[in-house]
């Protein structure tokens, strides 16, 4: 796939202000093999942003655009306004999806216009033009982008076979638990989930969104090809899974791990630098593609296990 970001913000365009919204996509779609082919910073003008927004999306060269900024109601922010101005037709539930995450952790996120639009093949996104505000709406709706742009694209495969092959392809490579927080997880041969609870004998687990804690192998071995001599549990994650991409999923999602069913609280956490994690693994991926969950039905998880992606 490949995209292009545009920043729309007045001062950032005048050199003002350094945009860092823009790059911050950058890199969370490039972690998602995700090429960035066009990017630019423009002012809070409507025509500009038509013009650029048709320019991109007639070229034929991106599959998704993503807009940062601009979303609001103050009389600057224009880019939902430009965005419907050069719309084929609207998707209305990726504003509506995003809107309702954001909900959870501002009532401000009412103020929000941001729409999402087709414009010939091309699918144009508005996001918020703050850069965690930015990746936390577009990790919302990622689970449905690729598909929506193969659709937009004339793709006629049903919809349903690639959840499930997904589905199919997920398991469990390691479960891993700690006695104190803020230090590695040691790999056992099972853990026991409790409903309302998390893993029993871990320092994560109790009355709280984040009982249990997920992270893809693939992120280790990310960190492994940089010479870090790291493995399930360093990153002090519960779950280490492969064949998911899990900070693709949004907020909400259950997954039926082995015995249990969780259903993801948050993508991501703000890690307290530099934690005891930082100075044993010399850098963490936990803070940017691990994810949490609340355990809603208890089981056994081992090893093995196959991960199911649950329909809400």
């Amino acid at each position: 796939m490949r995209a292009g970001i545009l920043t729309v913000s007045d001062r950032s365009s005048r050199g003002e202000r350094e945009d860092l919204g823009g790059p911050e996509l950058n890199r969370w779609l490039s972690e998602r093999g995700v090429e960035t082919a066009r990017y630019a910073v423009i002012p809070d003008e409507a025509e500009a942003i038509a013009a650029l927004l048709t320019e991109w999306a007639d070229g034929g060269a991106l599959d998704l655009i993503l807009t940062t900024g601009g979303t609001g109601v103050s009389p600057r922010d224009v880019t939902p306004d430009a965005t419907l101005q050069v719309a084929d037709r609207l998707v209305p539930g990726f504003g509506e999806r995003m809107r309702a995450e954001s909900l959870r952790k501002t009532p401000m996120a009412i103020l929000s216009r941001a729409v999402a639009a087709v414009r010939k093949e091309t699918l144009i996104i508005n996001l918020p033009g703050s850069p965690k505000g930015a990746v936390e709406n577009l990790a919302a709706v990622w689970e449905a982008v690729a598909h929506a742009v193969a659709k937009i694209q004339g793709d006629t495969a049903d919809c349903a076979p690639a959840l499930r092959s997904e589905a199919m392809s997920a398991k469990v490579v390691a479960v891993c638990i700690s006695r104190n927080k803020g230090e590695r997880k040691t790999p056992v041969d099972a853990v026991e989930l409790r409903a309302d609870h998390g893993i029993v004998g871990d320092a994560h687990a109790g009355e709280w969104h984040r009982q249990v804690s997920l992270l893809g192998q693939e992120s280790i071995e990310k960190m492994q090809r940089l010479g870090l001599a790291v493995d399930a549990g360093d990153f002090a994650e519960n779950i280490t899974t492969r064949g998911i991409d899990l900070p693709g999923l949004p907020v909400g999602t259950r997954l039926s791990l082995g015995g249990a069913t969780v259903e993801i609280t948050q993508i991501g956490k703000e890690c307290h630098a530099p934690c005891a994690i930082y100075h044993q693994a010399g850098d963490c991926v936990m803070p940017k593609e691990g994810i949490f969950a609340q355990v809603l039905e208890g089981g056994i998880i081992k090893p093995g296990d196959r991960i199911e992606i649950l329909q809400r």
